[in-house]
């Protein structure tokens, strides 16, 4: 440990202000305002429209791992992850959830 564990890599000049995790899957609010997510993605709780695993292969990290698509302007202030979803408070004080939603827990009403 300590000087021989590794960081993770969120991009050049980023930084995290608030880390949260799910089942098997992580998720970041950037310095920015930005989400970043990885790890196991079976239901699309990382929030890239795919279920592709991130962050467990070289050079899919740092710059290669993109920042989760909030809606134009929009950044996040709080966020949340359980086993298959994750939910985000955005600056605007609205909610936007992504990931498995079996059981109504994205909030869609469907």
């Amino acid at each position: 440990m300590g000087d021989n564990l590794p960081t993770v890599d969120l991009g050049s000049g980023r930084s995290a202000k608030f880390i949260t995790t799910g089942g098997d899957h992580t998720c970041a609010i950037l310095d920015d305002g930005g989400v970043k997510c990885w790890g196991y993605n079976n239901d699309g709780q990382l929030g890239y429209g795919d279920t592709q695993i991130r962050g467990d292969g070289a050079g899919e990290m740092g710059a290669h791992l993109p920042s989760v698509d909030l809606g134009p302007g929009r950044s996040a202030k709080s966020i949340a992850t359980r086993h298959e979803h994750v939910c985000a408070i955005l600056d605007d004080d609205s909610v936007k959830c992504w990931g498995g939603n079996d059981y109504g827990q994205l909030g869609y009403g469907d």
